[in-house]
Order: structure tokens, then C-alpha cells, then sequence
């Protein structure tokens, strides 16, 4: 870790990745790593027939990084922003993950250049959770933060669009949203063919709405969807959640 370090410029920082055996290199002045990140990449369905994943909108590598202690497939993160791509090739490189996970900086509807159609197992996403309407007023000052919250350079439909091109038959699609755009993500899965099976909303705390919700949908899947019990985050003295607190471990 030292060498790391010694290389890190006056904005950068080294964190442990919550509990986990990982450490990750973040940036002051871009987006960082939430506890989205953690939840869709504990969410995704990785079991035996999983062997190759897509991470759409990687930013610094955390969801790869989460990933890499539940699945020994092979997982590849697109990201469009270049900063946050090369933070996400060092952040493989410093957890000694190389062999197991691929950074492409890309915009992720050019994927045709990488990989086939049809040639994933599952594809996960955090995606800009913000439509942008054309109010500049509402955008964060730094470029690259409104590009990460807002859906300048991908709308929803693209991401969902993405994922249903490179995901194989039974291929599983996972990812975390905001509860306002529930009906839109499921309707939009299903133009897509992508049937919604799981669905979990998660709260700040047991007397508040939902904040984000995380959902999962098989590609030309049998129709039927879970309601999964709500998350809560956190307890009524705001410390973590003993269910979060074991997703940590």
C-alpha cells in the first residue's frame, strides 16, 4: 500500500471498501462509492451459470470490486468518464483483481465493440437516477458529478437497452433506482424483454418511505414477480442496520 499511496494526487484518497478485504482509491471531486453500490452488487443473481458479467457505468470500480467476493466470473465495468475509468483500472490493479476483472473506458452503447450479443451471463447497473429536463439550475457544478446523477449522456431506456442486447437468454439484469421510476423501469424492462422477478425496496429508516429500490429481471424469464421484505438501513438511532452491518462482514 505504500507505493499506492506515494502515487496518489492531493484529491485522491485510499479507503478500506467498508469491512470488506478490499481497498479503493476515490477522488474528492467525483462521485464516490454509496451503499447502492453495495446493495445491487449483493442483489445480482450470481449463481453457477454465471461466468461473465457487465457492469454498465462502473465509475470507480466498486460494484466489480463488491462482486469479486461473491463470484469467481469473469467481470468487465464500462465507464465513459475517463478519470473515473483509470481510478477503476488502478482500484483492480491495488486489489490484485486484474486476472478477474476488465475496465473499458467507452461509452457504453458503443458495446458492440467489445462484446457479442447475447455473450452475458448478468448485468448489473447504478445508473443516473435523474431525467434531465433541460434545467441547468439543477445540475451540480461539477460536470462530472452531473454526468453520474443525471441522465445526460444515457437515459434509462439505454441502460435497460444495453443490458437486454448483451445478456444471454435467462440472463439476469440487476439494478438499483429510485422508487419514483418504479413503474418505468418495469414497463421499459418488459419492451425489452427483460421480465421483472424480484423487486426489494429499501428505507433510510422503518417510519420513512422508500429511498431506492433494487430490482432484478431475467431476460425472456417466466412471468411472476417477488416482493422481497423492505431493507432499513438504518436503526432510529441512525447507526447501520444489523442487516446492513452483515453485508459488511
Amino acid at each position: 500500500m505504500t507505493e499506492v499511496k506515494m502515487n496518489l494526487e492531493k484529491n485522491e484518497v485510499v479507503n478500506n471498501l467498508l469491512n470488506k478485504n478490499l481497498k479503493i482509491i476515490q477522488r474528492t471531486d467525483f462521485f464516490n462509492f454509496s451503499l447502492d453500490s453495495l446493495l445491487v452488487a449483493n442483489f445480482l443473481s450470481v449463481g453457477r451459470g454465471v461466468n461473465k458479467i457487465v457492469d454498465l457505468g462502473t465509475g470507480n470500480g466498486a460494484i466489480p470490486l463488491f462482486l469479486s467476493e461473491r463470484t469467481k466470473a469473469k467481470i468487465t465495468g464500462i465507464e465513459i468518464q475517463k478519470i473515473s475509468a483509470d481510478l477503476a483500472k488502478r482500484n483492480i490493479e491495488l486489489n490484485n483483481l486484474s486476472e478477474q476483472i476488465e475496465i473499458i473506458n467507452d461509452d457504453m452503447k458503443n458495446w458492440k465493440k467489445y462484446f457479442k450479443t447475447g455473450s452475458q451471463d448478468a448485468v448489473v447497473s447504478n445508473p443516473p437516477f435523474f431525467k434531465f429536463h433541460g434545467n441547468e439550475e439543477l445540475l451540480n457544478d461539477l460536470d462530472q458529478l452531473t454526468l453520474a446523477r443525471h441522465e445526460i449522456s444515457i437515459t434509462l431506456e439505454e441502460i435497460i437497452e444495453t443490458a437486454s442486447f448483451l445478456l444471454k437468454d435467462k440472463g439476469y439484469f440487476a439494478m438499483v433506482h429510485r422508487p419514483d421510476r418504479f413503474l418505468e423501469i418495469l414497463d421499459t424492462m418488459r419492451e425489452y424483454g427483460i421480465v421483472p422477478k424480484k423487486v426489494r425496496f429499501c428505507h433510510s429508516k422503518i417510519d420513512k418511505q422508500a429511498k431506492i429500490l433494487l430490482v432484478e429481471g431475467i431476460k425472456f424469464g417466466a412471468e411472476g414477480l417477488t416482493v422481497l421484505p423492505p431493507l432499513i438501513s438504518h436503526d432510529s438511532d441512525g447507526k447501520y442496520s444489523q442487516e446492513v452491518l452483515e453485508l459488511f462482514k
